[in-house]
């Protein structure tokens, strides 16, 4: 009978502390992929931005070399 009555009784504090232990471990995880997600949108927004600012800089050449050609 002592078998039955450990499987009834609610699991003890060491276990309650063990599973908000994994609790916490896993949402620091999650945190972290999350301000991985955030970092690389950040670089990949800033590579962009540079392209683009690249890009004009050479259609704004690009323009005065016609307007050169023009005259």
């Amino acid at each position: 009978m002592s078998d039955n009555s450990n499987q009834n009784n609610p699991p003890n504090e060491t276990q309650i502390a063990k599973l908000a232990l994994l609790g916490e471990s896993i949402s620091l995880f999650g945190q972290a992929i999350t301000t991985l997600a955030a970092y690389l949108a950040l670089e990949a927004e800033e590579e962009e931005e540079n392209t683009n600012t690249q890009m004009q800089a050479q259609i704004d050449y690009l323009l005065s070399e016609m307007d050169q050609l023009k005259k």
